[in-house]
């Protein structure tokens, strides 16, 4: 079982900044987890909201603001992050999931990621349509899709269809396996039944994977130290 980062190590430091990840790293996880957007000149930057307002104080949108703009606000003090100082500054041979937040910065994540870092790179969205585009594009980068209560009325067929080809994870939130323990025991073994990853958000206590750590690839957690 692989752990990663959330955003970082963010119960210490600023989430999705450098000190963040640098000391998720520093205990040990064997990698980290963040977030792409593009601002408005097309800069891939590691943040995960689609505005400033809760982490900077600021209600603007990241994408309506180019760079330069961006450089003027901070996160606790903190820069934010670009996509290629993120990946130049990450240890080579570590698990990276970066996950797209939007259909805008797929392409641009995927190619710039995959040239410029020499480790396990793993690409999510919640945008199911932008991943089975994106598997189509590079069938050989590693792809997962995100779930949450946007996709509850999917059946385990339409499940099935989406990890057909070029699949490599399942993305599942912990709070599924609490409020619906039966529906999260279905989508695992489906997960699991097709040789695909088991990556499961955003596990804070160990407890609640106690009785499934045979299932699980990947844990994702506000803090690794939970778990090294």
């Amino acid at each position: 079982m692989k752990i990663l980062g959330h955003r970082g190590l963010p119960r210490l430091y600023p989430e999705n900044t450098m000190k963040s990840f640098l000391a998720a790293l520093s205990y040990g996880a064997d990698g980290l987890e963040t977030d792409v957007r593009l601002t408005a000149d097309g800069i891939p930057v590691l943040i995960h909201d689609a505005d400033l307002l809760r982490l900077a104080g600021e209600d603007v949108e990241v994408g309506e603001l180019k760079f330069k703009e961006l450089k003027d606000f901070n996160v606790g003090g903190e820069p934010i992050p670009t996509l290629e100082e993120f990946l130049s500054a990450i240890p080579p041979g570590k698990w990276i999931n970066l996950e797209i937040k939007e259909p805008g910065a797929g392409e641009v994540t995927v190619e710039f990621a995959l040239s410029h870092y020499d480790g396990q790179l793993i690409f999510s969205s919640f945008e199911h349509q932008l991943i089975n585009e994106l598997k189509r594009k590079y069938p050989n980068a590693k792809f997962g899709y995100l779930f949450d209560e946007r996709h509850e009325n999917l059946t385990l067929d339409e499940v099935r269809d989406l990890f057909r080809e070029h699949t490599f994870s399942a993305h599942l939130p912990i709070e599924f396996k609490i409020l619906d323990s039966k529906r999260f025991s279905e989508m695992c073994n489906l997960v699991k039944s097709l040789n695909l990853k088991l990556v499961l958000w955003t596990v804070n206590e160990p407890a609640l994977i106690s009785d499934i750590k045979e299932l699980v690839d990947f844990v994702i957690t506000d803090d690794v130290r939970l778990f090294l």
